[in-house]
């Protein structure tokens, strides 16, 4: 009994496009999360506005959101300085 091997198709090679710096792969993770952390954000603001909830759930969901706020905000001034870096 013959083993056959299989053979590589055109597309398993590696792409031939130039490979990003490490400031532009960082700057890519943060936007991704600035992006996931403005939905969360969105999420729970619309939450709280439209849904009548305990005093309990408010007081949980404004620390998150304040929570959040940080985020957003740690994550856009890590941008500009890697932005600045990248010049």
């Amino acid at each position: 009994m013959e083993i056959k091997k299989s053979k590589k198709s055109k597309h398993d090679k590696k792409s031939k496009a130039p490979k990003e710096s490490s400031v532009s792969l960082k700057l890519t993770a943060l936007h991704r999360k600035q992006k996931e952390v403005s939905r969360v954000l969105t999420l729970k603001q619309d939450i709280l506005v439209k849904s009548a909830v305990s005093y309990l759930e408010y007081q949980e969901i404004r620390a998150e959101i304040e929570r959040l706020n940080g985020l957003k905000e740690l994550f856009s001034r890590r941008a500009d300085k890697l932005k600045q870096q990248d010049k």
